[in-house]
């Protein structure tokens, strides 16, 4: 078996190698070009992820409550898109057509911003657009895993390196969107933002072969009816519950570090630095903790982990407090990050496109139920209030673990839903 990027004969998950031609063999010796792919989409959607709240608020003058009805909006258009896609692939539909919809939907959407900005262009219109180029991580995540199997990689090692790209583009991009913002305004921002995603379509273009499709046998064909899977949605909730916890946490942070703890506005931005660090080599070395004892129980330690940082955090006092914290912090997510994408697959191994999904899906509508948390909790209650909410979270994600079973070694066919 290969080592995430290297070399060896053997298959993977019982699946053998498929024939390498044309665009496949190429990639199979130049593999860290799938990594770049991914970089580079990590990099361009994340650069239009924190304008958003600033650009409703701050350049529309809207009240905040009409961001959620954007987010709202956005997110359920994810889940179709993810869905949708997802079994275009187990189905056998070209991975680049669908990568490629979703990147053109982006870019329309960033043109459409930097030219009409008002409101409800934004509500009715770009929402539904981002909603769709939302779904490229799911296909670019799914693309990875098929890759990794057809040509006899380590999928946990691959998926490992595919979560790093992710981070490595979040700890670039938003940075560099504030920053250009906050020099040229939010017009220029959103051209950039559409020039770069024309970047990405070309770097689809030239690395992904026009071909490339699932291999498995079990893949959907046209018409077929979607088989229910239980142990496929069982896996999403602590997966769910976790992420909602730290999307509750990460959102709460800025004003909890200042208003609750009286720290300096920059201490969120090191806590940052100190945590997306710590993060990419918690995703790193996350490969050889799951061949020793599991995805579940790699899943039950960031759990734990994720518990003890809110307990921590909750009673820290100094800014120095705070960045010995963020190593924690990225400790848990990273694992989480590494761990949960192979955790949820394992349970449709003949179906990436669906489970991958899933997957994506579930951090979208976590992230979604994190925001809106926090806005309920900080107003009724307090910022602390916020972190130990978090923590309850993440400890219900980890006693989940416990009644969930671990993924079976040979996919049996699920019962029809």
């Amino acid at each position: 078996m290969r080592d995430g990027v290297g070399k060896d004969n053997g298959g993977v998950g019982g699946i053998g190698r498929v024939a390498l031609t044309g665009g496949l063999a190429f990639l199979d010796r130049y593999p860290f070009l799938v990594l770049g792919l991914l970089f580079v989409g990590a990099l361009t959607s994340s650069s239009a992820a924190p304008l958003a709240g600033l650009f409703v608020v701050e350049g529309l003058g809207e009240p905040p409550w009409k961001l959620s009805m954007v987010a709202v909006v956005q997110v359920c258009v994810t889940l179709l898109t993810n869905r949708s896609f997802g079994r275009a692939i187990d189905r056998g539909v070209p991975v680049r057509i669908l990568l490629i919809s979703s990147i053109l939907c982006f870019a329309t959407g960033m043109v459409i911003l930097g030219t009409f900005q008002i409101y409800w262009v934004y509500l009715c219109l770009v929402s539904i657009l981002l909603g769709i180029g939302s779904g490229a991580l799911s296909v670019m995540y799914s693309f990875g895993r098929l890759f990794a199997e057809q040509t006899g990689r380590d999928v946990v090692k691959f998926n490992s390196l595919l979560r790093i790209q992710t981070s490595l583009g979040w700890m670039i991009g938003p940075a560099a969107s504030l920053s250009l913002f906050g020099a040229f305004g939010f017009t220029a921002t959103y051209y950039s933002i559409a020039v770069l995603a024309g970047v990405w379509f070309g770097v689809c273009v030239l690395i992904l072969p026009a071909v490339f499709r699932s291999h498995h046998p079990g893949s959907l064909k046209a018409g077929e009816k979607v088989p229910f899977n239980r142990g496929l949605v069982l896996a999403c909730i602590p997966v769910y519950l976790i992420a909602t916890g730290h999307v509750l946490f990460l959102t709460a942070m800025p004003l909890y570090f200042t208003t609750g703890l009286g720290l300096p506005p920059s201490s969120a931005g090191f806590e940052l630095t100190v945590k997306c660090f710590v993060e990419v080599i918690a995703i790193y070395a996350s490969a050889r903790l799951i061949r020793r004892i599991g995805e579940r129980m790699g899943l039950m330690i960031a759990a734990g982990c994720a518990v003890v940082f809110f307990i921590l955090v909750y009673h820290a006092q100094t800014l120095l407090h705070v960045l010995a914290l963020g190593a924690l912090d990225g400790l848990y997510y990273g694992l989480f990050a590494a761990i949960g994408m192979t955790f949820v697959q394992n349970f449709a191994r003949n179906r990436p496109g669906i489970a991958t999904g899933y997957y994506v899906s579930t951090l979208f509508v976590g992230g979604l139920t994190g925001n809106l948390l926090m806005g309920t909790i900080a107003h009724w209650y307090s910022f602390h209030a916020t972190v130990v909410v978090s923590g309850l979270i993440a400890a219900i994600g980890g006693l989940s673990l416990l009644v969930i079973r671990d993924a079976p070694q040979e996919e049996v066919t699920p019962q029809q839903a």
